[in-house]
């Protein structure tokens, strides 16, 4: 049984992974090799444009020291409430469907009505956002002491105009000793390992997302740890012949992942994912599931210079009925894989990125990145169903203050149809990002 008014009293409050998350400086940059808080430069994180972090667990959430929280007195409870606020302006130089992400499904191909529109410009703070993260310590009546953490992450990140300033849920999990439980990003992914972007959509190429989830985390050997979980399942089934039924999850997707990570903070991350599409219909169409599977590898390699210390992160996936979860593929609803009459097919799709984060001084850096997907599609599926997808992008980002950063991003992508047509498009974004606690 578990009370929660006999613990001692604990260090506990949100993890806030944003531009500056650390909220503090170095004397030396070497100090952040053996740190989670601090993973390059002298400023920042190990992806200075990322606002998140990695998840902890047991006695891994315990050990992290985290400052500006509160006592809920009478209760052995600690809040921290973080957050920023973020304004993005931005100019596209050709049709784009998403005028807030950089989508590369909704870019226009050559020869579409869309593509005479040309270009806009967008003004949007959506990407604001308000955390609040709860912790303390419970205790077995055998006197055994484990970590309790709530965590709840809201935005306004819709795009639909309709519902623009409506509030979104991101996240919203809670930990019991080693037992995670509700929605945050899927576990065969490394957001520790992905390019540090001012584009909310994260070079769109990218493998994963916030799923709702069962998870099982924990460490082993000296340098190592492991996560398991039963996660949501999803799935996008192309329907052109217009069969009779509709997509039914029957299973949840098993997920997992090993992870290895350095004492200098370099990380190298292997996934997977094992779930079922299935679908239903009546007597006389398809009744089928068919075994899904997706493999991915991620690395952060930290660069030690004499000063400051870079970053070369690179990744990529293989699998079979996975491309949902690769942003640039799953735009049009088509994905996963196709049915007719003789069943269901699950397409092979694949996913590699690479970039590197470079300071240039303790309060200016630079990221360039490039993203690669593609899927082998059906030959009854229609000739604009999405084959490839593809972004480069290159940006500076200034630190004036802890708390306060501004920086501007070009970024390029392609779209090639089925038919072999092409869309290509250019955007810059400009952004200024004020961080609270």
């Amino acid at each position: 049984m578990i009370d929660l008014k006999k613990t001692s009293g604990t260090v506990c409050t949100l993890i806030l992974l944003c531009h500056l998350a650390n909220s503090q400086e170095l004397s030396n940059p070497n100090d952040a090799i053996a740190s989670d808080t601090i993973q390059q430069g002298l400023q920042g994180s190990p992806n200075p444009m990322n606002s998140n972090r990695p998840i902890y667990t047991g006695e891994e959430l315990l050990d992290q020291t985290f400052p500006n929280s509160i006592p809920i007195f009478g209760s052995g409870v600690r809040l921290r409430i973080g957050g920023y606020v973020k304004a993005d302006m931005i100019h596209d130089f050709d049709y784009i469907g998403d005028p807030f992400e950089f989508e590369l499904g909704s870019i226009a191909v050559e020869g579409s009505p869309e593509r005479e529109l040309g270009g806009t410009t967008t003004f949007h703070a959506k990407e604001t956002r308000i955390n609040f993260d709860f912790r303390s310590k419970a205790k077995w009546k055998n006197g055994k002491e484990f970590p309790v953490k709530i965590y709840l992450e809201l935005d306004w990140f819709f795009d639909d105009p309709s519902s623009r300033l409506n509030t979104r849920l991101r996240q919203a999990y809670g930990v019991v000793g080693r037992l995670l439980v509700g929605r945050t990003w899927t576990t065969s992914g490394d957001l520790s390992a992905i390019p540090s972007l001012i584009d909310f959509a994260g070079g769109d190429a990218l493998y994963g997302g916030r799923v709702t989830q069962i998870r099982w985390q924990d460490t082993f050997a000296d340098k190592w740890s492991y996560a398991v979980a039963l996660e949501d399942p999803a799935g996008q089934i192309d329907n052109p012949d217009n069969i009779e039924g509709q997509f039914r999850p029957q299973y949840p997707n098993l997920a997992g992942n090993i992870r290895y990570k350095s004492n200098n903070g370099s990380t190298i991350q292997v996934g997977a994912d094992l779930f079922g599409l299935t679908w239903r219909g009546p007597e006389t169409s398809p009744n089928v599931t068919t075994v899904a599977y997706a493999l991915t590898v991620m690395s952060r390699i930290i660069v030690v210079g004499k000063h400051y210390r870079d970053a070369f992160t690179w990744g990529g996936g293989i699998g079979k009925g996975q491309a949902h979860r690769i942003i640039a593929l799953s735009w049009d609803g088509k994905a996963s894989g196709v049915v007719d009459e003789n069943g269901l097919d699950a397409a092979p799709a694949w996913f590699a990125y690479t970039g590197y984060n470079h300071y240039w001084t303790e309060k200016l850096n630079s990221n360039i990145a490039a993203y690669w997907a593609g899927t082998t599609l059906s030959d009854i599926q229609t000739d604009d169903t999405i084959a490839n997808a593809g972004s480069a992008h290159l940006n500076l980002v200034y630190f004036p203050y802890k708390k306060i950063s501004c920086g501007v991003e070009y970024m390029y992508g392609l779209r090639e149809n089925k038919n072999g047509v092409e869309g290509k498009a250019g955007r810059i974004q400009f952004m200024a990002k004020f961080m609270f606690n």
